[in-house]
C-alpha cells in the first residue's frame, strides 16, 4: 500500500509511514504516547505551510485538527481569544476584527494554523505574535499530562520560540491563548502607509488589515495557486561593526532590534543578482525576493539547493548568513 501524502503549502512530494490526524487534545495526547512507547521518530505538522519537506517522513506524523474559537470580555478594552491548534490563523483573525477586535490586523494573511503560529513567533508589517500571546496549552511528552505555559515560558524571539529549540520534541501545542483589544492600530511599515494614503483611510484595526492584505496580494504568491512558504530567509541581525561593513558595499536601510540592527534580506538577495532566478521548477519570485516558489515538481532537495545557493552568494559578496525561515523536516 502507497503511504500517505504529507500536506504541505510548497507542494513537494513528501511520505508519511504512518500519518495520522487528532481531533482532540486526548487523542493527540495517546497518538504521541503510543508512538513513544514503540520509540517511534514523531513529527507534528499544521498545514505544512512553514516547513520544507524531504522526500519521506519516518515514523508517525499526525496532524492536530482541533477546532473552536472562544472570546472571552476581560474589561471594557480587554478580550481573550482562546483557539483551537486545528483552527486556520486567517479564521483567528477575521473572527476578532469581525468583531471589532483589534491587535491581529497587521497579521492577516499570514497562512498556516494556529497551533503553528507560537513555534515560529509569527510576524508581519511590526507585529508579532508575542505581543498578544498570553498563554499556550500543549502535550507535555514528557510528563504525559497538558500543561499550561505562560508567554515568558516560550522564549519568544525573533521568528522563534522555545517549540524551535529544547522543547521542539517535549511540547506540542494544542490551545493558544491570546489577549486582544489593548495594542494600537500599527502603521509604522513604510508600504502600509502608502497604502493607508491611496485608500485615503486612517490606521484603524480594520483599515491596516486592509492595507496589509491589499500589499501581501500584490507582492507574494498566493500558496493555494503556486507553490511556496512565504519567506524563505530571515532578515539578519548584525552588530554595529557589521552594518557598517555591508554598507560599505551595498546601499541597505537597517532597524534597531534591541542591541543589534535588523537589515533587510530581500535587499541583499535582490542586489545579489537573485530575483527572478530560476531552476528547474524553483523560482526566487519576482515581486518578492525572500520567496522561493515551486512551479510545480520540484522536490524538497531541489528547492534546499536553491536556497543555498542564494545563501552561498549572498555571503561571498556581502559577508552576511541568511538563515533560513522554515523548518526542514525528513530524509530522502
Amino acid at each position: 500500500m502507497k503511504s500517505p501524502a504529507v500536506p504541505n503549502t510548497l507542494r513537494v512530494s513528501c511520505r508519511a509511514d504512518d500519518f495520522r490526524t487528532a481531533g482532540s487534545a486526548n487523542e493527540l495526547g495517546d497518538l504521541l504516547a503510543k508512538a513513544d512507547a514503540r520509540g517511534d521518530p514523531t513529527t507534528v505538522i499544521g498545514q505544512g505551510s512553514n516547513v520544507v519537506l524531504r522526500a519521506r517522513l519516518p515514523g508517525l506524523v499526525v496532524q492536530p485538527r482541533i477546532r473552536g474559537l472562544v472570546f472571552e470580555r476581560l474589561d471594557e478594552r480587554r478580550w481573550r481569544l482562546v483557539a483551537g491548534a486545528g483552527e486556520t490563523w486567517q479564521e483567528a483573525v477575521r473572527a476578532s476584527l469581525g468583531r471589532g477586535i483589534g491587535g491581529l490586523e497587521n497579521l492577516t494573511l499570514i497562512p498556516g494554523s494556529v497551533g503553528a503560529a507560537p513555534v515560529q513567533n509569527i510576524g508581519a508589517y511590526g507585529r508579532e505574535l508575542a505581543q498578544v500571546l498570553e498563554s499556550v496549552t500543549v502535550v507535555d511528552r514528557e510528563r504525559h499530562r497538558l500543561a499550561t505555559l505562560s508567554a515568558n515560558e516560550c522564549a519568544f524571539r525573533y521568528r522563534d520560540s522555545r517549540f524551535k529549540d529544547d522543547g521542539a520534541q517535549r511540547y506540542v501545542i494544542v490551545y493558544v491563548s491570546l489577549v486582544l483589544g489593548v495594542l494600537c492600530a500599527n502603521a509604522s511599515y513604510p508600504d502600509i502607509r502608502r497604502e493607508l494614503g491611496s485608500m485615503g483611510a486612517a490606521a484603524g484595526h480594520g483599515s491596516v488589515a486592509e492595507a496589509v492584505a491589499r500589499v501581501r496580494r500584490r507582492k507574494l504568491p498566493d500558496p493555494r495557486r503556486i507553490g511556496n512558504v512565504g519567506s524563505f530567509f530571515k532578515n539578519p541581525r548584525l552588530t554595529a561593526a557589521q552594518l557598517d561593513a555591508l554598507r560599505g558595499l551595498v546601499d541597505v536601510d537597517a532597524y534597531v532590534d534591541g542591541d543589534r540592527f535588523k537589515v533587510p534580506a530581500a535587499r541583499l538577495v535582490d542586489r545579489a543578482g537573485w530575483k527572478g532566478a530560476r531552476q528547474g521548477a524553483v523560482q526566487v519570485w519576482p515581486r518578492q525576493p525572500l520567496v522561493l516558489v515551486n512551479h510545480g515538481g520540484a522536490s524538497g532537495r531541489e528547492v534546499l539547493a536553491m536556497a543555498q545557493c542564494v545563501r552561498d552568494d549572498v555571503a561571498a559578496k556581502y559577508g552576511v548568513q541568511l538563515e533560513l525561515e522554515p523548518a526542514v523536516k525528513g530524509v530522502d
